[in-house]
């Protein structure tokens, strides 16, 4: 009996995020977004850990660096890279692994043109601090700004790649266009000028080369454990732009989409964020 023919599984989205096994960020946020959105995705961890480091205890760590090569080698092994359509890459658990993604993703884009890069720079915020190893900090602004086609840093981090204090919008419109002059088509600020911003509200700076566009959206209080808007934000965002809308509007609905979120935890009153598939 001759052998069925089978094609490579019709993969949308490779995203390239934290892994842990109790709690809601980065893989375990994005991947019921991209669900929700119909969209199949595949997740590639950068560090595998049983919660978040915001609790007492922790366990396991980052993804060796050989390991995390192997992964990205094993994508193009099995043809996936010939039918993504994006990739997101998020937490990075140490600099090396730039390094290897700054290697692979130039020859996935030369084989891959209309394939899109999606980068959220996750480095900290303002009530952590930095969280990560400094060494991402230049890793981050010197090898994947200029390979990413849309980036959406928080304020915190926009100032980390910026090098500088940003007071004002006009201050942020203008840091983020120097990145877009390295290389990105836009970048989303989340909670930018935060104080600027109006009482109980956040702001949201879009920006592109021509254009900044600033989207409101209701703060809501939560637990200092809850973690993991960022994720659901950039899984939205992209989700939203793959399935055919205009990037200020996938923005509104991404805010709207992490607001529900942050009210159905605050209803349950859980200490990890609430992300429904």
């Amino acid at each position: 009996m001759s052998a069925i023919p089978a094609v490579t599984a019709q993969v949308d989205i490779v995203s390239v995020q934290s892994q842990v096994v109790y709690g809601c960020v980065g893989n375990n946020a994005a991947m019921p977004v991209f669900r929700k959105a119909g969209l199949h995705a595949i997740a590639v961890p950068t560090v595998i850990l049983s919660n978040t480091p915001h609790y007492p205890t922790l366990h396991g760590g980052a993804v060796p660096l050989d390991w995390f090569e192997g992964l990205l080698q094993g994508l193009d092994e099995r043809g996936v890279t010939r039918t993504a359509r994006a990739v997101v890459c998020g937490y990075l658990g140490q600099p090396g692994q730039a390094g290897l993604l700054a290697n692979w993703l130039p020859s996935l884009r030369a084989s891959r043109p209309d394939l899109k890069v999606h980068i959220d720079p996750v480095m900290g915020d303002r009530n952590d601090g930095l969280y990560v190893n400094e060494g991402l900090v230049e890793q981050y602004r010197d090898l994947l700004v200029p390979l990413a086609d849309g980036m959406t840093p928080n304020h915190f981090e926009l100032e980390l790649l910026a090098g500088r204090a940003l007071s004002s919008i006009d201050e942020v419109v203008a840091a983020a266009r120097e990145l877009i002059a390295r290389g990105p088509d836009w970048i989303v600020v989340t909670s930018a000028a935060p104080m600027a911003a109006a009482a109980g509200t956040l702001q949201l700076a879009v920006v592109t080369r021509d254009q900044a566009t600033v989207v409101t959206h209701p703060e809501i209080a939560i637990p200092p454990s809850v973690h993991g808007t960022g994720d659901v934000f950039m899984a939205s965002v992209t989700a939203r732009l793959l399935n055919g809308q205009e990037l200020v509007e996938a923005v509104r609905e991404a805010a709207a989409q992490v607001t529900v979120a942050l009210e159905r935890t605050r209803e349950l009153g859980w200490e990890e964020l609430a992300v429904e598939g």
